[in-house]
This record gives C-alpha cells, sequence and structure tokens, in this order.
C-alpha cells in the first residue's frame, strides 16, 4: 500500500486554528485501494495463453512426445495436475485463494478406491496465494485432478473481499494407441476395428491406431512355448517400426492367428470288458475327458487334428487281457469317427489280435477348448484368432474379442484390488473360465458359466466365452470409466 501525501499549509494551518490535531499527530490511514480478481483460467501451451473449455489427456505424462497436434496440441493438456493462471484488475501483491468445486460427470469413486489409490482422489483443499506484481499468479503443479475419465472439473478463485471467478470445464479423458499385428498367410482378419474404437469413446477411453504391422505366421497359440514366440514376434515387429516404438509404453499389439487352441494330451480312453480275435466286432470308444480348468467334469471332447501339421490325435492302443498279457494295437487299426471335423468317437479293428477278452486303452489328443482370444500376461499384447472349431472366424467374434482382451489390459474385470476400482458386481473368477469375467444376465452363485445356457443368456462384452457382444454392461462401464492406466504397459 502507498504512504498517503502530506497536507498542505493551508489545511494545516485550518486544523490548528479550529483545535483539531497538532501537526506532529499520527496520520490517519489511507483507504484501502480498489483492486479486484478478474479470472481463472486453465493454461494451453503458454504462460500467456488461456483456454475456458478443454478435455485432459490425464494417464500421458507431460512430455512433448505425446503432443499428436490432433487431441493433444500442447502439454498444459497432458497429466493430472493442469496448470491455471489468476488475474487482478491492478499490478500488485493481492492475496486469493482456489478450489475445485466437485467434480461432476462419473460417479465419484467411494473411500475404498480413494484409499486404495492415490489418483482416486483429487485436491479437495482450499489453498491461499498471493498473486506476481504484475497482479497475476501462475499455478503449476498444486491441484490434481483424476485418474478416470469423464470427471468434469472446474476451479473455482476469490479475493480477501469475498469476489469469486471460475474457470470453464476441464474434462478428463484416456488416451492410448493400437495397431494390428497380422500373420503371413491369415485369409479372415477382420475387416475394420471402428467398432472397438467406438466402445472404448464411449467411456471416455481415446484408442488411436497406427499402421499395421506383418509378424511370422503361427498357426495356433496354444502352450507358453507358443506365447513366448507370439511376444517375441511382436516386439521384434513394434521395435522396428519408429512410430510404433515411440509410443510403446502406451501402446497395445493386437496380434493375429488362425487357432488359439488347447490340447489336453495323451488322454485315456477305454472300454472293458470286450471280445477281440478274428470275426469280432470293431470296438467303439466315446471320446470324453476331464476339463483342464474344469477337472471335476467329464464332457465330450473332439480329437485333436488339422490345427497344427504334424500333430495329430493318435498316440496309443494297447489290449490288457484277463489274466495278464499287454497287446499293442497299431494306429493303422484305429480309426475316428464324427460329423465333419468333430471327431468324438474312435473305432478299434480287433481281428488281427489273439482271441480273448479284456480292457482297451486308448491314449488319445483331444482339444480342451478353442479360445477367441488372449492376454498375454506381462505384456502390451493381445491375441486373436480368426479361425474355431476348423472354421473362419465371423467379424462380429473378432471384435467381440478385441474389445474383450483390451478390456483384460486395461484392467477388467475390475476385482477390488491393488489400483483397481471396486469390484463389479457381476463378477467371477475362474468358474470354466480362465481369469476375472462378468456374469451380467446369467445367475449368480453359478458353479461353472461355461455351458450355451450361459453363454446365450450373457449381456456383457467381457463374459468369459465369445457371445458377440460388442458393449460394456451397466455394471462394467461403472469401472471402465474409473480405470486408472497412468502405468501403461
Amino acid at each position: 500500500m502507498g504512504l498517503c501525501s502530506k497536507p498542505d499549509k493551508a489545511s494545516t494551518v485550518a486544523k490548528k486554528n479550529s483545535g483539531d490535531k497538532k501537526i506532529g499527530d499520527p496520520k490517519k490511514p489511507c483507504p484501502e485501494e480498489d483492486f479486484n480478481i478478474v479470472s481463472i483460467a486453465w493454461l494451453d501451451g503458454a504462460d500467456d495463453k488461456e483456454v475456458a473449455t478443454a478435455d485432459q489427456w490425464v494417464n500421458l505424462p507431460s512430455e512433448d512426445k505425446w503432443v499428436n497436434g490432433d487431441e493433444i496440441k500442447n502439454k498444459d493438456r497432458l497429466g493430472m495436475k493442469p496448470r491455471l493462471k489468476v488475474k487482478f484488475d491492478k499490478k500488485g501483491a493481492h492475496p486469493f485463494k482456489i478450489k475445485f468445486q466437485p467434480p461432476t460427470g462419473t460417479a465419484a469413486y467411494s473411500e475404498t478406491e480413494k484409499n486404495r489409490n492415490s489418483n482416486f482422489k483429487y485436491t479437495d483443499l482450499e489453498k491461499s496465494y498471493t498473486t506476481d506484481a504484475d497482479g497475476t499468479k501462475i499455478i503449476t503443479g498444486d491441484f490434481q485432478v483424476l485418474a478416470g475419465g469423464g470427471y468434469k472439473f472446474k476451479a473455482e478463485a476469490k479475493d480477501k473481499k469475498g469476489k469469486k471467478v471460475t474457470t470453464g470445464t476441464l474434462t478428463t479423458k484416456r488416451l492410448f494407441y493400437y495397431l494390428e499385428a497380422k500373420m503371413t498367410g491369415l485369409t479372415s482378419v477382420l475387416s475394420s476395428t471402428s467398432a472397438v474404437e467406438t466402445e472404448f469413446n464411449k467411456h471416455h477411453m481415446k484408442i488411436k491406431k497406427l499402421s499395421a504391422l506383418t509378424i511370422t505366421h503361427q498357426p495356433n497359440i496354444g502352450s507358453n512355448s507358443d506365447n513366448s514366440t507370439l511376444s517375441s514376434n511382436v516386439n521384434t515387429a513394434v521395435d522396428a517400426d519408429v512410430a510404433a516404438k515411440a509410443k510403446k509404453k502406451y501402446l497395445l499389439t493386437v496380434a493375429y492367428t488362425d487357432h488359439l487352441a488347447v490340447k489336453n494330451s495323451s488322454v485315456t480312453i477305454s472300454k472293458n470288458p470286450v471280445d477281440v480275435g478274428p470275426g469280432k466286432a470293431k470296438v467303439v470308444i466315446p471320446v470324453t475327458a476331464r476339463g483342464l480348468l474344469s477337472p471335476h467334469t467329464v464332457d465330450t471332447r473332439y480329437l485333436w487334428h488339422d490345427i497344427v501339421a504334424g500333430e495329430g490325435w493318435f498316440v496309443e492302443a494297447k489290449f490288457h487281457k484277463i489274466g495278464g498279457g499287454v497287446a499293442t494295437i497299431p494306429a493303422g487299426k484305429v480309426t475316428h469317427k464324427g460329423t465333419g471335423n468333430f471327431w468324438n468317437v474312435v473305432e478299434i479293428d480287433v481281428t488281427g489280435l489273439a482271441a480273448g477278452r479284456g480292457k482297451i486303452e486308448v491314449k488319445v489328443n483331444v482339444v480342451d477348448r478353442m479360445r477367441g482370444g488372449l492376454a498375454l500376461g506381462g505384456a502390451n499384447q493381445v491375441c486373436v484368432c480368426t479361425r474355431a472349431w476348423w472354421s473362419n472366424e465371423a467379424d462380429a467374434s473378432q471384435k467381440c474379442t478385441i474389445i474383450h482382451e483390451i478390456g483384460h489390459k486395461v484392467g477388467m474385470v475390475a476385482n477390488g484390488s491393488g489400483n483397481q476400482p471396486d469390484k463389479v458386481a457381476t463378477h467371477y473368477s475362474g468358474k470354466g473360465h480362465a481369469g476375472d469375467h462378468c456374469y451380467k444376465g446369467c445367475s449368480a452363485g453359478a458353479t461353472s458359466y461355461n455351458s450355451t445356457a450361459n453363454l446365450t443368456a450373457s449381456q456383457c462384452v467381457i463374459f468369459g466365452a465369445v457371445n458377440e457382444k460388442t458393449a460394456f454392461c451397466s455394471n462394467c462401464e461403472k469401472a471402465v470409466k474409473k480405470l486408472d492406466i497412468n502405468s501403461g504397459w
């Protein structure tokens, strides 16, 4: 505050003559200078550039490499701590306070969610500041928004006289990149991924597509060894592509293969007692086995054939004679039966064996299950089959699978652990499927959801089997909006 000006002689004399205070008496304070807060705004790329309304891409760090010139024009639109600028109508050091108004839009995080993950908390404290000499103040790194998408923030500032000003709306979004890695020789790769982008965009998660890459052909991804080979091939292709490598931390790769079949090897099927020898009828044995994911359930299985070159279904066959003795049955005497490619019966010609009675045991390789997709653990990769059960997969199935597997990679189905949102109401784990899934549309508390009835009833894209749905259900979409993907992959 400036000093008051000295009174002139005339006024001094007048006061002295009128009996007022003497010249040496303390002076009265000056009226307070009239300064007012004018505005608070989000900064947008420079200290002198402001924006009223904007999207904030909260999962990406505030680095030049993530400015893409499209959705993201400058570094101020990156990260969870946007910059603010306050202005007064006069120069000088003026006190003021700032706070965030409670965000609207996406549902608020619960207390349990906040306690698990600091990125689920926004800065709800009111903070005090003083402007610089020019009557403005830039606030950097003091106010945090939320990691989820669709939260709408406004910041409010007030001066010491209580006058308030408010920013426009800042809406939180998430963005990551993806590309397709297509194996050579495939004939039924999904024609368009636009439906995939549309579904995630609905939940404030923008996914941007980079140019497709080509990788070495693998006819089936069915084992950990296959997974490792695929992951290595994808990484090699991504690292060789400049644009893809630059985005790697926030890049998902969608790889296509033929089958994603899982083999159950050397399953024993048998029949006892049987009569063998010249003139005896063929022995017919249905193919059944316990599931690798459901070991307490014996079900019809189909013989492993025409999935990987050189891998067949027959392992061995033997006749165990009552009273002792074992005879090997040649592979040529054991044949398959079934409808089309669905071979679920074996027939054994026993006429070449010596006459006797006993048990026949046949070891066969069977298909345990055919997966639609696979999220590779610990990697930024998912794999989608273009064939299942010896037939090409329709576009609808591949769309469903890609949304489903990307869903896993971003943290679905949320189970309420780690940095995830609270457990989805219709969450289940295992129960005939590998991993966390959603049973919306099916009965709660089922022992297994691996049935045709449950597949038909399911309503969510992240049910445990390919149901050709392409949307997250009303339960899951709440969690998708809240997910924290700041760490990338």
